[in-house]
């Protein structure tokens, strides 16, 4: 089995079970049940791949990472300033997160609850415009859908939707901020904060770290998600509006925003689904063949962000050398075969009794990230004649492989082999 798996070994077998010790007290050994078998564990040996060479902007910060189904993310890699730092409208993406989670939308064709707008709408509008920010149109008594005031939040960068939508949500500015902290808290964005529902202040900041965790939390929402990667959109107050993240569509890219204002220079948050091929990196049992993680297609969702480059052409240039130094870096690696023996237990007779994964299992691995396997085994109750007592196919146990952030697990079947 290799040098690895042979140190791994260490057969185990309790006093008192020994085919060759005879009873001292003469008593029959079918009067009490023999001690359980205990396993010896094979922890395989998965090698490094090659690392990887992430390309982060010259000027400015970056990272990038994986995202999860769940809203969880396996960070790759960050460059440039790694604290808090003003994110400019990439606040918006918060914002929606926010106000979805108080008002949620059933998927991407559900328009949801509609606001109507007013004096104090118009007042904020007046007040972007003052400050030669963006705004969109709107007037008294018009409503909108959520799904729509988002949608212009989102594709336009809209200042003054933003930020009543948010008024809309909770009621008053002080009450979206403070909902905003507490979602904030809940979801560990301790890096984070925010001034605003815009991010024209300078106050809504955050971490390049952080804001991936806010990228794989908006892909994990299909409503945010489908609005974020729609390129146009036909708004029945505004006509056409048009995504301004000119990625879209290009690598797999699906969303999520652009911004920019004097302090925080261009920045953009993106989410790609990108292909993964097989690498040359084997599971223990040799096989170099692509299989499905947890059912789903051999492809990862990237997030990444870039904060302060220096215009908008290179926050473009910037994510696309990114996503592309990261996806070339993706590798799905067999981590166990169907049949694959991860532990063994030995009765006093020699019977074998094998421990085996009951799926096979992979999973994605960027550059060189290594790959720590955990077996954890159950003992194995016998009768009073030592035989196993479990039937062939009995979960007994779990083998846990940690790659980087991320867990995959797969559980061990009891494989009968003969005496």
């Amino acid at each position: 089995m290799g040098a690895a798996v042979a140190l791994a070994m260490a057969a185990m077998l309790v006093s008192g079970c020994s085919d060759a010790s005879p009873d001292p007290s003469g008593t029959a050994a079918a009067d009490s049940p023999a001690p359980p078998l205990v396993a010896a564990t094979v922890a395989p040996s998965i090698p490094l791949g090659d690392p990887a060479d992430l390309q982060f902007p010259a000027v400015g910060d970056g990272a990038i990472g994986i995202a999860h189904a769940d809203g969880s993310v396996q960070v790759l890699g960050r460059g440039g300033d790694t604290g808090t730092v003003p994110i400019a409208s990439i606040t918006k993406v918060i914002t929606s997160l926010v106000v979805l989670d108080a008002h949620p939308l059933n998927g991407r064709d559900d328009q949801g609850p509609t606001l109507t707008l007013g004096q104090a709408d118009l007042d904020v509008t007046a007040e972007v415009e003052a400050e030669n920010q963006f705004a969109e149109p709107m007037y008294s008594g018009q409503q909108v859908t959520l799904h729509d005031a988002l949608a212009i939040t989102l594709l336009t960068s809209a200042n003054n939707y933003a930020e009543s939508v948010a008024r809309w949500a909770f009621g008053s500015e002080e009450a979206y901020l403070a909902a905003a902290r507490t979602w904030l808290t809940e979801h560990g964005l301790t890096q984070t904060t925010l001034a605003d529902a815009s991010g024209l202040d300078p106050g809504s900041a955050s971490s390049t770290a952080d804001l991936l965790r806010v990228a794989a939390l908006a892909h994990a929402n299909p409503a945010l998600l489908a609005i974020a990667g729609m390129s146009t959109y036909d708004q029945v107050d505004l006509g056409t509006i048009a995504n301004q993240n000119i990625l879209l569509g290009e690598g797999g890219v699906d969303g999520l925003k652009t911004g920019s204002t004097s302090y925080a220079g261009f920045t953009l948050l993106t989410s790609a689904v990108v292909p993964v091929g097989s690498g040359a990196v084997a599971g223990s049992a040799g096989s170099s063949t692509p299989a499905e993680v947890d059912g789903s297609a051999a492809s990862a969702t990237l997030v990444a962000v870039v904060l302060g480059t220096e215009s908008l052409d290179a926050r473009f240039a910037t994510t696309r050398a990114l996503l592309a130094s990261a996806e070339a870096g993706l590798k799905f690696v067999p981590l166990a075969t169907a049949g694959q023996v991860f532990g063994t237990y030995t009765s006093a007779s020699g019977a074998a009794y094998d421990a085996v994964a009951a799926d096979p299992l992979s999973a994605v691995v960027f550059g060189d990230t290594p790959v720590t396997p955990t077996v954890a085994l159950d003992a194995l109750p016998t009768d009073a004649a030592g035989a196993v007592v479990p039937a062939a196919g009995t979960v007994v146990g779990h083998t846990t492989f940690t790659v980087g952030t991320a867990t995959y697990d797969v559980p061990l079947t009891l494989a009968l082999s003969a005496e």
